[in-house]
C-alpha cells in the first residue's frame, strides 16, 4: 500500500521533535480526512481551528474533517499522526447507518482530546507499536495492508472505549445506544449537508424522526438544540473562511447556503459579538 503519501487513505508519520512555526510562514491544514495525533511527551501548543491548546504528555488529540489544524510549537515531542479517510476502514466505508460505522466514530467525535493515565497509555502504545510494525512492513507484503486495516480498527475501538467512558462520566449517567447511534448519524448527515441546507425538516427526514424528536436527540448530547448546533457549525465554517481564505464576504455567504449577506452578517454578531469583518481583522492580527 502507498506509505505517506497525501493521496493515500491511511498514513502514519512522526510528529516533528522540535518546532516552531513563524507566524508569516505558519502552515495552514485544512484536513480532509480525520486525524488521531498520540502525543506522548513533550510540549508545545496545538491550534485547532481559533482555539490554542497546550499540550500535555500520554494525550490522544482528534482532528475532524475539515478541520483547521497548525502546530505552533513543540518541544522534545514523542508522537505520532495517524491520518485517515472512511474508504480504509474496511466493510464499514461510506455506510453512515451502519452501528458499526457509529462505534469507529461515536464518542470521539464528542470530544477534541484524551488525557491517558500512564497505564492506560502505556496499554494503548503497545497496541500502537505493533500496527507500526506493520505499516512499515515493505510495501507489497503479503495481507500487509488488512492487517494495518484491522490492527488500526481495534486501536480506534479501544479509543472509543475510552471516549465513552469520558462522555458518560461527564454526563453523569448511562447513555442510551439507539440514541448515540442516531445522534452519530446525525452528525455526519449534518457535515455533508450543513453548507447547502439549513432546514431541520430536512435533518428530521433523512432520519424519520419528528422536528422535536431530532430536537431532543441532539440536547441530549450536546446541551442545545439540533438547530443551534446546525447554526453553531454554519458559523464555525465562515470562521474559517474569514481567517484562512481571502473570499469576500458575499462569496462566503453564499458559499453557506445564505442568500442575503446582511442576514449573515447580523446572524454573525449576535452568535460571536463581532461583525465578519471585524472577526476577520481580529484573527489576521494574531
Amino acid at each position: 500500500m502507498i506509505r505517506n503519501n497525501k493521496e493515500s487513505a491511511f498514513t502514519i508519520v512522526p510528529l516533528p521533535t522540535n518546532c516552531t512555526i513563524k507566524k508569516e510562514k505558519e502552515k495552514t491544514d485544512r484536513h480532509d480526512y480525520k486525524e488521531i495525533i498520540l502525543f506522548f511527551s513533550g510540549e508545545g501548543e496545538f491550534k485547532i481551528d481559533d482555539e490554542i491548546i497546550n499540550l500535555k504528555p500520554n494525550t490522544l488529540f482528534f482532528i475532524q474533517k475539515n478541520q483547521i489544524f497548525k502546530i505552533i510549537n513543540i518541544k522534545e515531542a514523542v508522537g505520532y499522526s495517524l491520518k485517515y479517510k472512511n474508504e480504509f476502514i474496511p466493510s464499514a466505508g461510506l455506510n453512515y447507518k451502519s452501528s458499526y460505522y457509529s462505534k469507529l466514530n461515536g464518542y470521539i467525535s464528542d470530544l477534541k482530546y484524551i488525557e491517558f493515565k500512564k497505564k492506560g497509555i502505556k496499554n494503548l502504545k503497545v497496541h500502537f507499536n505493533i500496527l507500526l510494525k506493520e505499516y512499515y512492513e515493505p510495501e507489497g507484503a503479503f495481507t500487509s495492508k488488512a492487517i494495518v486495516q484491522h490492527l488500526f480498527i481495534s486501536l480506534i475501538l479501544k479509543i472509543e472505549r475510552k471516549a465513552r467512558e469520558v462522555v458518560i462520566d461527564t454526563t453523569k449517567g448511562e447513555i442510551n445506544n439507539h440514541n448515540k447511534i442516531q445522534y452519530t448519524h446525525f452528525l455526519n448527515l449534518l457535515e455533508n449537508n450543513f453548507m447547502t441546507n439549513h432546514s431541520m425538516d430536512f435533518y428530521a427526514s433523512q432520519l424519520s424522526i419528528s422536528r422535536r424528536k431530532l430536537s431532543d436527540l441532539v440536547k441530549e448530547f450536546t446541551g442545545i438544540t439540533a438547530k443551534r448546533y446546525l447554526l453553531d457549525r454554519v458559523i464555525l465554517e465562515a470562521k474559517r473562511l474569514l481567517a484562512y481564505s481571502n473570499k469576500n464576504l458575499k462569496e462566503i455567504c453564499y458559499d453557506l447556503g445564505f442568500e442575503y449577506p446582511a442576514y449573515f452578517s447580523t446572524l454573525f454578531k449576535d452568535m460571536t459579538g463581532h461583525t465578519p469583518n471585524e472577526y476577520r481583522k481580529i484573527q489576521q492580527q494574531k
